[in-house]
């Protein structure tokens, strides 16, 4: 390989690195030197926090048209976090060191003398106050089905709905005809199975209802599609008003708002119902192969139809990083590579003493080549098409509860993991960081 081409190929990975860290945000460190300077300039950075809200929708009404989500080019990095205030002022005490529940999903997801990034607490319990009032009588309400897209999607999509409807003092709420979920809708639009033996077409198929209200009118969307009443989703509005004082407080750029609220967003949508939790570990004992411990690194290959619309790393990238982080194997590094590790090194004796990986991906090749690089895999035994096939395809192939409950299970066992690598370019793996860094409190974790 001549010194051009091996250039050009150390600084592809040293982009998949920057792509990869996603879950960390550890304290005292850059990821690389892009990064480095995002962090002390970030007026530098090209995007804003007004993100269009056409972005987050992965389109798949036809499987001859290509979905649409963010791509390296157009994602944002990661935002700097710390677990203390960075500005401190008057007020500020009331957002720190505020408890919450660990709401539908079970103990071993929490990281042990974990932290949530600042304020998810206060967060937490105000949302709760705000759709669980004492009394419905003379709420409004925003109704919010799902657009035909991924779960991931779907929810960076309910964060921004979410966002309007706590602006205007309303209760946010899954509508019970949502025609459109493809999640809950199997062959000729009949319902799926619910965990319980339910028969719903929301989300609450799988999950609690977010709000003790029931809906009586009001303004509705599909997706971003406004349905009904006068109301708009603006994207320069996805920040709830209640939380900006408390943001003030964080130290975070304003830039990074819209991440802190996604992440609040989910962690408060995204809770198994009881039903769902009992099929969950049922179905984990069935398909686990391997044993979840302390010092687990967990990754998920996202491959499948995103070639349409972003990056795809070959797992060779996700190979050399796994052998850099676990010390099982020489790789050829890339000028600055020791800087890139050191925010980490306090984490690694425990991650390179246990070498276990747990590895998700779409992609049946990727797993082929995984188990004969690793004595030591955890991955679930279940069916996986071909990454070509567009997503719908696969979900008529497998069926929409099958592949909720395999996401589900997936997104426990890398809330789980000690460290988590993953493409930002995916809205699934923001989606598992969002919980890592809220419900699963594995703040200063890699």
């Amino acid at each position: 390989m001549d010194r051009g081409r091996q250039g050009l190929r150390c600084l592809a990975f040293a982009a998949a690195l920057c792509l990869a860290y996603i879950a960390g945000y550890l304290q005292g460190g850059a990821l690389c030197p892009q990064l480095a300077t995002w962090a002390r300039s970030p007026q530098d950075l090209a995007e804003t926090s007004a993100i269009p809200l056409a972005r987050e929708e992965e389109s798949v009404q036809s499987d001859d048209v290509a979905p649409v989500d963010d791509s390296p080019g157009t994602t944002q990095p990661p935002m700097p976090i710390d677990d203390k205030p960075m500005r401190s002022g008057k007020g500020c005490s009331q957002y720190e060191g505020v408890s919450f529940p660990l709401d539908g999903w079970p103990e071993e997801v929490r990281a042990k003398e974990g932290v949530s990034i600042y304020g998810t607490g206060w967060a937490q319990r105000r949302l709760r106050e705000h759709q669980f009032p004492g009394s419905c009588a003379g709420k409004s309400f925003v109704e919010h089905g799902m657009f035909r897209s991924g779960i991931g999607s779907n929810f960076h999509i309910s964060a921004a709905v979410l966002a309007m409807a706590l602006n205007e003092g309303s209760i946010y709420l899954w509508p019970e005809d949502d025609t459109e979920n493809p999640w809950t809708h199997g062959d000729k639009k009949s319902l799926v199975d619910c965990p319980g033996g339910k028969a719903v077409s929301s989300y609450q198929c799988y999950l609690k209802p977010p709000s003790s209200c029931k809906g009586s009118g009001g303004s509705r969307f599909t997706g971003v599609k406004r349905e009904r009443g006068k109301l708009e989703l603006k994207s320069t509005e996805l920040i709830p008003r209640m939380f900006k004082e408390l943001l003030k407080c964080s130290g975070y750029h304003s830039r990074y708002w819209v991440k802190w609220w996604r992440a609040q967003a989910v962690a408060f949508l995204l809770r198994p119902s009881d039903a769902t939790r009992e099929e969950l570990a049922a179905f984990r004992r069935q398909s686990l192969v391997g044993t979840m411990q302390a010092g687990v690194l967990g990754s998920y290959v996202r491959h499948g139809d995103k070639y349409y619309e972003a990056t795809e790393y070959p797992f060779q990238d996700y190979l050399q990083i796994f052998g850099w982080i676990l010390g099982t194997a020489e790789v050829k590094r890339c000028a600055g590579s020791e800087a890139l590790l050191a925010p980490f090194q306090w984490q690694l004796p425990k991650l390179r003493s246990v070498r276990r990986l747990y590895l998700g991906s779409d992609d049946a090749n990727v797993l082929q080549e995984a188990l004969s690089s690793f004595r030591n895999l955890i991955y679930m035994n279940v069916s996986r098409l071909s990454k070509r096939m567009s997503l719908m395809k696969v979900q008529r192939r497998l069926g929409p509860k099958q592949m909720v409950m395999e996401s589900l299970l997936n997104l426990q066992l890398l809330m789980e993991s000690d460290a988590f690598v993953c493409t930002w370019s995916s809205n699934w793996c923001r989606l598992v960081d969002e919980m890592r860094l809220t419900a699963a409190t594995q703040l200063g974790f890699l």
